[in-house]
């Protein structure tokens, strides 16, 4: 019969000690490994609401950047506007 499998004998069950052993050794990894990711997870949401913390102070300090820097420019333009004004009183 093409294409068929023919299984002679049953798979025997792992039951041996070495092999419960490596077994064992495979689950401590795995939980290890599991225990790791879920570290790193708390670790990334942590640095994502600190970035998104920061974002926030950016945009505050930018805005406030930016209402300084318009009172810098009206108080510019006003010491100009008087010393126009003295400059004409002496002319």
């Amino acid at each position: 019969m093409a294409g068929e499998i023919l299984l002679e004998k049953k798979p025997e069950i792992a039951s041996t000690e070495e092999d419960q052993g490596l077994f064992g050794n495979l689950g401590k990894k795995i939980r290890d490994l599991l225990e790791k990711f879920q570290e790193l997870r708390a670790e990334r949401d942590n640095l994502a609401a600190a970035l998104e913390m920061e974002r926030a102070k950016v945009m505050q300090l930018e805005r406030k950047l930016k209402l300084l820097s318009q009172d810098r420019e009206k108080v510019k333009t006003r010491i100009d506007q008087l010393l126009h004004r003295f400059g004409s009183i002496d002319a």
